[in-house]
């Protein structure tokens, strides 16, 4: 309903007389929730929706140029409105009508924009309409025909309450009021924890018996939702979809969000409990690929290759044990190894081994089968999955020294293979380098290699199929990278050196950040996540951390708050070290940076919440490890972010979160993130990264004022938006952008 007041003059902008040539929203302007920042349309995921050109003749998407030449002038003027100038909305939408007057007291025919399109749109007419979910401060602009321009201002505030009215009014009052309670606690999420947008909204959990009711508030900028629900134990809180779009959208990527939460049990109320976590301003929209083996409802109680699109559930990809997998950067290419059997020399492998062509809508088509099992199995695949590294197998060993289901009594050297045909590729200058590459993996700009060096293995290590603790304690085990040059005929590897070397404890599993300039890998007893059994018996459960290493200098951190510890290296997580220390392995990073971070997947073995935790049954929680037959549901697949700043930084990681999607019953493991396959032009796209070619802008606009965003051909004269193709940073619209793997990324500085 429109408000009666008085006309109100909004927030303006005006200059002191007609005429001053200006640009009516310069560069580095920005918008809550990341919008802004160029002086080209950006329109994705909160970002902008209408900033002007100085160059009537520029091709961006968007933009628009004055009609003398280019150059646009502020009117003196003003902008009125029949709402005042903050809006209070509650989940629905609210509108205001607004009109541009000139000091003579004349209409002048506009044409309206707003820079917060996730925030409310405006029509032709002047009405500004909220969506009602989604808040922060937006700025309108009224344009002439000859360029002039007024601005204005507008705040919006979303304030939400759920509240069923089931409780009576003295419990109620007695729930929000709290009390104290020292086992009240968060056990999921972790407090300081980044979320990108696009995923599904973390359920919240908490410790605690005969609970009844609940209470949480969650507050930001511009942004307040409270929810009280009658809930049993466990106590789960769920935020509604909706709710947390708003909420993701609504923030900048600085804005705090604090959560708090007051439980009943009985006629006693526990808490406030206080947390805060940060959500980074842009989408995670690419597909995420890991394995199961045991269980899984979708592949009819066996395991497989799933799928989970951003924000969707699992999908089966490939059934059965089709698991070593690896995925190329851009999403296009699977490689993995099948089945697992004894040869004839009693060592278990793969029984055979391919490749796949991966669909846009989750299918798997084959490209190429060997009959050798280890050739495609934990393969380094390159950028665009043309070609392939085999994972280097050195002679008479298992683990801890290869990945488990692994064995090679031969050994199997490193080679280039053709993932099409499975033909060898030349590449005489890999020999010189190193013979075994174990578990290889190419820097999402293809110009490098990381591997685990097993021809740098002691001696003592390398003659003994069985293990003990002094093979072990004695072994040393580096982590190795090379140059590549996939354009050179032949390819062309060069200028091999260590990055990391242990004595008795193992490096595994290694993976580059998107700028190429460090690497991620875990640190542990082997290269396992699981319990040896066996010739391997002695050995039992594996532990390992999550470290990373920077090329340039080789320092070593230990991404304390990626592992659930403090800056101290104590444990912070609910149920301590020895229920959920040192069980983080296997990660991969998608391969571009989104919303000012770089993201990592790994397979960890830590609770989830109250979900599955000690003393859980459906899923049980209590033994972390399980048996190779039973493996535990603990095993699960865990996202945190690191900065992008990454370098001087002690520890430029925060805490994880659980990936949103993944099937609870199993063990899942060996997740990648990949850029979904890319979009040809005119296809639908949220940013560039979804488009063949690079750019994503807005070539219509729905009934409602909504642009309708789709892939375009490259732009000429202008700057790319952020996930647009670049070739210094000067290419980006966003002056704060860098240019990171051939994309504009934004950097967000702590």
């Amino acid at each position: 309903m429109r408000s009666t007041l008085t006309t109100a003059v909004l927030a303006l902008s005006i200059s002191a007389c007609a005429g001053v040539k200006s640009s009516p929203q310069a560069s580095g302007t920005g918008g809550t929730g990341g919008g802004g920042g160029g002086i080209v349309f950006q329109p994705y995921d909160g970002g902008s929706g209408g900033l002007f050109s100085s160059n009537p003749d520029s091709s961006a998407g968007g933009s628009q140029g004055s009609a003398d030449g280019g150059q646009s002038y502020m009117l003196a003027g003003s902008i009125t409105s029949d709402m005042p100038p903050t809006l209070t909305v509650g989940g629905t939408p609210a509108a205001a009508h607004l009109t541009a007057k000139l000091n003579d007291n004349s209409t002048p025919n506009v044409v309206w924009t707003v820079d917060q399109i996730s925030v409310g749109s405006i029509g032709s007419d002047g009405v500004f309409t909220a969506n009602g979910k989604v808040g922060g401060v937006v700025t309108v602009t009224a344009t002439t025909g000859d360029g002039g321009y007024l601005t204005t201002t507008i705040t919006v505030n979303v304030d939400i309450t759920d509240d069923p009215g089931t409780l009576s009014p003295m419990d109620a009052t007695t729930l929000k009021a709290g009390g104290t309670d020292a086992q009240f606690k968060f056990l999921y999420p972790y407090d300081g924890t980044v979320f990108p947008r696009g995923l599904a909204a973390p359920i919240v959990q908490a410790s605690g018996t005969g609970t009844r009711a609940a209470y949480t508030k969650i507050t930001a900028p511009h942004f307040s939702y409270q929810q009280v629900v009658n809930v049993n134990d466990p106590l789960r809180v769920t935020i509604p979809p909706a709710v947390w779009k708003g909420l993701a959208l609504t923030v900048g990527p600085k804005d705090k969000i604090t959560v708090s939460m007051t439980k009943l049990a009985g006629n006693t109320a526990s808490g406030p409990v206080t947390q805060s976590w940060l959500v980074a301003p842009a989408s995670i929209n690419g597909v995420i690929y890991y394995n199961t083996y045991i269980g899984s409802m979708l592949a009819d109680g066996g395991g497989g290759i799933m799928r989970i699109p951003a924000g969707q559930d699992a999908q089966l990809v490939v059934k059965g044990c089709t698991v070593c997998h690896s995925i190329s950067a851009n999403g296009s290419v699977l490689s993995a190894g099948s089945q697992n059997a004894a040869n004839a020399m009693g060592d278990w492998n793969p029984v055979t081994s391919q490749t796949y062509d991966l669909g846009t809508t989750g299918t798997a088509t084959m490209r190429t089968q060997s009959s050798e099992g280890r050739t495609f199995s934990f393969m380094g695949l390159t950028p665009d999955g043309k070609a392939g590294l085999v994972s280097g197998l050195p002679p008479k060993r298992n683990g801890p020294f290869l990945p488990h289901g692994i064995f090679s009594t031969p050994g199997t050297p490193s080679k280039l293979v053709d993932t099409m045909t499975g033909a060898d590729i030349a590449a005489p200058s890999l020999a010189g380098l190193v013979t075994y590459a174990t578990t290889p993996a190419f820097s999402p700009d293809g110009a490098h290699v990381a591997f685990v060096n097993s021809d740098r293995l002691q001696p003592t290590c390398l003659d003994t199929k069985t293990c003990n603790a002094a093979c072990i304690a004695a072994c040393t085990r580096v982590l190795s990278i090379m140059d590549f040059d996939g354009k050179a005929s032949p390819p062309a590897f060069s200028n091999a050196r260590d990055l990391v070397t242990n004595t008795g404890t193992a490096v595994a599993w290694p993976t580059f950040l998107p700028d190429g300039q460090a690497v991620l890998y875990h640190e542990g007893d082997s290269l396992d996540s699981d319990v040896f059994q066996g010739d391997f018996s002695p050995l039992g459960p594996q532990y390992a951390e999550l470290r990373m290493v920077e090329t340039a200098d080789k320092t070593v951190k230990k991404l304390n708050a990626l592992n659930g510890r403090d800056a101290n290296g104590q444990s912070v997580l609910p149920y301590g070290d020895t229920v959920e220390g040192r069980l983080n392995y296997e990660p991969s990073v998608l391969p571009v940076p989104v919303g000012g971070y770089y993201w990592v997947l790994f397979t960890s073995r830590r609770t989830y919440g109250n979900t599955i935790s000690p003393g859980s049954s459906n899923p049980s929680g209590s033994d972390a490890f399980g048996s190779e037959n039973s493996p535990s549901p603990r095993k699960k697949i865990w996202i945190g972010a690191i900065d992008i700043d990454h370098a001087g930084k002690a520890d430029p990681s925060h805490p994880a979160f659980f990936l949103p999607g993944q099937e609870i019953n199993t063990a899942n493991m060996r997740a990648f993130a990949a850029l979904a396959p890319c979009k040809q032009q005119m296809e639908s796209c949220e940013t560039g990264a979804d488009c063949c070619g690079g750019y994503c802008r807005e070539t219509s606009r729905a009934a409602d004022g909504t642009p309708m965003l789709a892939c375009v051909p490259p732009a000429t004269n202008t700057c790319s938006n952020t996930q647009e193709p670049c070739k210094v940073s000067t290419d980006c619209c966003r002056q704060s952008d860098q240019c990171i793997n051939g994309r504009c990324a934004q950097i967000i500085v702590q």
